[in-house]
């Protein structure tokens, strides 16, 4: 390969000569150091700032429930009334009462609770009144405010939901807030009566589901001074109830089984516990329900007065009638002392009642109300409920 070795010595030594001044220099650029200085990396590509909203939208519509269509209802209900000085409670009887709703310029709805005059204050055949409303403040970018009143940018109706889109400058939108309102409570709205005196009016309410919802309605006879302070005059009462659009007797099953979660409306109590939480279980081919109750929970059933806390522990059983309706007698336990060992009795029997009937089609869900009583007889709780079909 190496034919003229001549030529190979001066290609070397060329090299060699070009390459020298070179070395030279470099090291003069690291500031007479045998160190050769090296190339610093380029610099990093910055993030993109994330685009920010430019405007936000605002929607609202109605959720599915007998609350926010309009109509009139049979109520299956439990009615409470101070006799002889004791708070007590009996079943209403079918048809005794009605619950309508009624669209208010097609942003809202009232309702109106209709019943004997002999359990409605100072003669009244109906009451009514509207469902608070919640309200929003929306800022671009953030923070958003909700309030429990009406007076906000954005008003949210009881049985509606809202959802806030953010949009941005390409036209795109994400969504920011999704809410449901499904529940309402009010306390302490005074009426006038006819008759010239006045009452403080209570109300709660619960959309459910789609087929069944459920509510309570209390009042009490007061006295207002010169400065407007009601001041109560006479015993309370209320009526608890639940309603909606009930199946129909050929739509109920007639084989198979069925599983219901079920929730109560929210007790009068100092827990801030949206009720409680249970199950019920038909059987269509036996025509069965039963039913189980079984929580620790703080309930006040005399409007304003602490009781012990209670475990409450009751089940039963029934059959349902061809029309879907089924009263299962409760049994069981109150425990007063799951939080309080200074309460005596730690314990005692108690017994119940549960009214209810299946809503739906093809009865997807459950409605009613039900009741447990001391040993004496004394009403321990009241309440309503609704539930629907467990799916897996």
């Amino acid at each position: 390969m190496f034919r003229n070795p001549r030529y190979l010595a001066r290609r070397i030594a060329f090299i060699s000569a070009a390459t020298l001044p070179l070395c030279l220099l470099l090291a003069a650029c690291g500031g007479g150091g045998s160190e050769v200085a090296s190339i610093p990396p380029p610099p990093p590509t910055p993030t993109p700032a994330p685009a920010k909203p430019t405007s936000f939208d605002v929607q609202t519509s109605w959720l599915p429930s007998p609350a926010t269509r309009a109509g009139s209802y049979d109520l299956i209900a439990i009615v409470g009334q101070t006799v002889n000085g004791a708070f007590s409670s009996r079943v209403a009887a079918p048809a005794e009462f009605t619950l309508a709703a009624e669209p208010v310029a097609s942003v809202a709805f009232n309702y109106e609770l209709n019943g004997p005059t002999a359990f409605l204050p100072a003669g009244q055949s109906s009451l009514k009144m509207g469902a608070p409303a919640d309200s929003w403040d929306f800022n671009l970018g953030g923070p958003n405010y909700r309030y429990d009143n009406p007076y906000g940018d954005y008003v949210q109706n009881f049985g509606q939901n809202l959802k806030e889109y953010e949009i941005y400058a390409d036209g795109s939108k994400s969504l920011r807030e999704d809410y449901d309102l499904t529940r309402s409570s009010f306390s302490g709205r005074i009426v006038s009566l006819p008759s010239g005196g006045s009452i403080s009016e209570g109300q709660q309410l619960d959309i459910g589901y789609s087929y069944v919802a459920m509510g309570e309605w209390d009042w009490r006879p007061v006295a207002i001074d010169s400065n407007g302070k009601a001041t109560p005059t006479g015993s309370p009462s209320s009526i608890y109830f639940a309603y909606g659009d009930r199946t129909p007797a050929p739509g109920i099953p007639v084989s198979g089984t069925a599983t219901y979660d079920a929730r109560s409306l929210a007790l009068k109590s100092s827990s801030t516990t949206f009720g409680i939480p249970f199950g019920l279980s038909a059987d269509f081919g036996q025509r069965t329900i039963s039913a189980r109750i079984d929580q620790d929970y703080r309930f006040d059933p005399t409007f304003g007065v602490d009781d012990p806390i209670e475990g409450i522990h009751v089940a039963g059983a029934a059959p349902f009638t061809n029309t879907g309706t089924f009263d299962v007698p409760l049994t069981g336990t109150a425990n007063y002392s799951a939080f309080n060992a200074s309460v005596t009795p730690p314990s005692e029997a108690v017994t119940g009642m549960m009214n209810g009937a299946f809503f739906g089609p093809h009865a997807e869900q459950v409605g009613g109300t039900f009741s447990v009583n001391r040993s004496g007889g004394a009403l321990l709780m009241q309440d309503a409920f609704v539930g629907q079909q467990h799916k897996p």
